[in-house]
């Protein structure tokens, strides 16, 4: 493995995604000289373009050179990509980010969120519990924080606080004192296969990756989760919950409003206090529950707690609210797993029937994999809303090898609301048009819903307003 002491020259392949571009802002704050590659310009190229941070637009391999010490890849890379195979010909030694990330970290105490969902948010909410305690983190985000400008953030102080996904397995490279868990689900099966193999990943990076001496905070009202949880030993376990008031950390007389929540939290049997969260949806009140049992673990005061979740705003995509008048709300969010779907719109739901308006999601679902997979669960999930919207599949890092479109999930959709609520359209740029006769109802609040580019939607109406 290559010597990370002193001044090196790395380059990542990817480095316009959320979780490459932050291990480049931190490099870079380390001393090293970072360059790299994404297939397209954005927010966050230009970011780290203003840091200095050289980046070439498109993938070739004219882009590796001998004098470069490491290359850095996602395991989203294709195997023919040209710059890694230009490595591996100039015997330069490649690193999976997860890898990266944990030799980052390993000078640090390290906290690592992972959960098929909410790891963002979660991650997020402790992120700026601690920034507000002075703790000066060093930070790795699955989202674009203000706070920071961008994903990553190189902190004086001794926590190191990071996504630890569980896509191609990657949090088995992560090695964290304390591991925050969100849920289990059945996502990325195009990896995993089954369920069962979820699991097993899941139990394999709580018991054999997190030291004796650690911590698992997770949530013990998901009951894959807490199965998991129960056959661990020899490990430090602090649960939080809703509906078992048994766990150490209970939220209990929850108010769910329009744009925001507030419950009060019980620790082992005693009132903590009442607290106000600036974002809507239960899922997000137990996300809150493991910020709020992470930084008392910590030593945290509640005061610093209280003050972040009352002023919390999300990193972007995160039920972002696109624009809000009497008449239309635009919301944005990054959900593209049927669960994530169902919360997102139960809290839009929630504000649709306040207003006495009608909910359309407009939803573009991401990998084919994932759509020929759980095409019925998407249609369950998005029926919640009164009016659907769906284009084609984003389709990433993948080829489209059984033919699957959009269309399983139309049908299902139909089955369930019938022809006259669903709406089909192959291209973005026709949703606008597609729209149009729907939002002549007088209110209405409108969802794009997708880990693709379907965010252009929620812009361009936000735009035309």
């Amino acid at each position: 493995m290559i010597d990370l002491n002193g001044k090196k020259k790395i380059f990542l392949i990817g480095i316009g995604g959320i979780g490459m571009s932050a291990l480049a802002v931190i490099l870079t704050k380390r001393g090293y000289e970072v360059i790299g590659s994404d297939k397209s310009k954005s927010k966050t190229v230009e970011i780290l373009n203003e840091m200095g941070i050289k980046t070439f637009i498109g993938h070739s391999k004219d882009n590796i050179s001998k004098d470069i010490d490491l290359v850095v890849y996602t395991n989203a890379i294709s195997d023919d990509n040209p710059e890694y195979i230009k490595a591996k010909e100039l015997n330069i030694p490649a690193i999976e980010r997860a890898k990266m990330l944990n030799m980052l970290s390993s000078n640090k105490f390290a906290i690592g969120i992972s959960g098929t969902h909410g790891k963002t948010t979660t991650t997020s909410m402790i992120a700026k519990i601690f920034l507000n305690a002075s703790k000066d983190p060093t930070l790795a985000v699955g989202g674009h924080l203000n706070e920071i400008n961008g994903s990553g953030y190189e902190g004086s102080g001794k926590y190191f606080i990071y996504e630890a996904c569980e896509a191609f397995g990657s949090f088995l490279k992560l090695f964290p004192e304390i591991a925050v868990v969100t849920n289990i689900d059945d996502d990325h099966l195009d990896y995993y296969k089954n369920f069962a193999n979820i699991k097993k990943a899941f139990y394999q990076y709580l018991n054999e990756n997190i030291p004796p001496h650690g911590m698992i905070i997770y949530n013990s009202d998901d009951k894959p989760l807490n199965s998991v949880v129960k056959k661990i030993n020899n490990k430090r376990k602090i649960a939080v919950g809703i509906k078992n008031k048994k766990a150490d950390f209970v939220a209990k007389d929850i108010e769910l409003n329009e744009f925001s929540s507030n419950f009060t939290v019980i620790r082992k049997g005693k009132i903590v206090g009442r607290f106000f969260l600036n974002v809507p949806g239960i899922h997000n009140v137990y996300n809150a529950l493991l910020a709020i049992a992470t930084a008392n673990a910590n030593g945290i005061e509640y005061e610093d707690v209280y003050r972040t979740l009352a002023n919390f705003k999300n990193a972007d995509r995160r039920f972002q609210i696109k624009s809000k008048t009497e008449e239309l709300t635009i919301i944005d969010d990054y959900a593209h797993h049927p669960s994530e779907i169902l919360a997102t719109l139960s809290a839009a739901k929630n504000l649709s029937i306040k207003k006495n308006a009608m909910l359309i999601a407009i939803f573009q679902p991401h990998l084919y994999s994932r759509t020929e997979f759980l095409y019925k669960e998407f249609a369950r999930s998005l029926a919640i809303a009164d009016k659907i919207v769906l284009t084609e599949i984003y389709a990433a890092r993948e080829k489209n090898e059984h033919n699957i479109t959009t269309k399983i999930v139309y049908d299902e959709i139909v089955k369930i609301k019938g022809q006259e609520n669903v709406f089909y359209t192959e291209s973005l740029d026709n949703i606008p048009d597609t729209l149009k006769p729907l939002l002549l109802n007088k209110k209405n609040v409108v969802v794009t819903l997708g880990a693709g580019d379907v965010w252009k939607i929620s812009e361009k109406l936000a735009g035309n307003l």
